[in-house]
């Protein structure tokens, strides 16, 4: 199985001429709106004071919101790399979809990581190449194996790695049998839990003294705990939601404990200051503008919608 999988194109940034008002060497097209002459001056001073009071009640607003003085933050060497070289390369884990039985399992990009290095490229302006993780060598500069990938770096690849991680805080739901239901977190200390890899409740459960077991996706670790193979599983909490409407959940409990996880993680394969500071002022923008839960919340549909599959035997995993 080749470790390159497929090619997303980006789209590229507007040409000066989409500056309204000018044309692309400079030119005015038209004049910018004005007041009518034949307006008195009282009238103009009060429109003058309506507007610096809009301006009063918009500036504290903005900054209460985080939005940066600048529009965003600018690409660093390493970023600056890939776009003269007219191409972004994105580890991203890969594993085997669900498909309709008597056809081979077959390992594709994760989704939500492939819409998300799409997305950053369209941001560079530059077509994006994904790469399956772990990738075997390092490259060099001129030709690199990876210019970033989703999760911490892989062991000794890429030892000035820097990484950056995205905002906001992951909720997770912990399921047990019925039978034997689960309280407290520390209730899990030296007990099996199913995790899918790159989890985000990895560090908490571990911090408790679980045992984990990690799985390729959220929908193998849900199954291998349905088939008894983990005492609990810790998976995003709408997911878990949509799975225990379906009627073979029916014997699972969910502990009464919101999980906080751990934001995804991406990594630079080498540290460069302000490719990093990029890439959080990027992600922060995701977050206030709320596609970073949209995201989260279209895999669990996703993974729910093929667990739903599953139990009904139309597709294998």
């Amino acid at each position: 199985m080749p470790d390159e999988l497929r090619h997303l194109h980006g789209t590229w940034w507007l040409g000066p001429d989409s500056v309204p008002g000018r044309m692309a060497d400079g030119t005015r097209t038209h004049a910018l709106p004005r007041l009518p002459s034949g307006i008195p001056a009282a009238a103009r001073r009060i429109a003058g004071r309506i507007a610096l009071a809009a301006c009063a009640i918009a500036l504290p607003l903005w900054l209460f919101a985080g939005t940066p003085w600048q529009s965003h933050a600018e690409p660093g060497p390493l970023l600056r790399q890939a776009q003269a070289r007219g191409e972004l390369v994105v580890g991203v884990h890969a594993y085997p979809h669900p498909t309709p039985p008597g056809r081979p399992l077959v390992a594709e990009p994760d989704p939500g990581e492939a819409a998300l290095a799409a997305e950053l490229g369209r941001a560079l302006g530059v077509p994006v190449r994904l790469r399956h993780l772990p990738v075997a060598s390092a490259g060099s500069n001129e030709h690199p194996a990876i210019d970033l990938a989703f999760g911490t770096a892989a062991d000794g690849a890429y030892p000035r790695a820097a990484s950056v991680r995205a905002p906001g805080t992951p909720r997770g739901i912990l399921l047990t049998l019925r039978f034997a239901p689960v309280s407290r977190l520390d209730a899990l200390d030296g007990k099996s839990a199913c995790v899918s890899e790159g989890s985000p409740f990895q560090a908490l459960l571990n911090r408790a003294g679980a045992g984990l077991r990690r799985y390729p996706s959220p929908l193998q670790s849900l199954l291998a705990f349905r088939r008894g193979e983990c005492a609990a599983v810790a998976e995003d909490a709408a997911l878990i939601a949509r799975v225990m409407r379906l009627p073979e959940w029916r014997f699972f409990a969910a502990a009464p404990l919101l999980l906080d996880g751990e934001g995804a993680t991406l990594t630079l394969r080498q540290a460069d200051a302000q490719s990093a500071r990029y890439l959080e002022h990027w992600l922060a923008r995701w977050q206030r503008d709320g596609r970073l839960a949209r995201l989260r919340d279209a895999a669990a549909g996703d993974a729910a919608f093929n667990m739903m599959l599953v139990e009904s035997g139309l597709i294998c995993h």
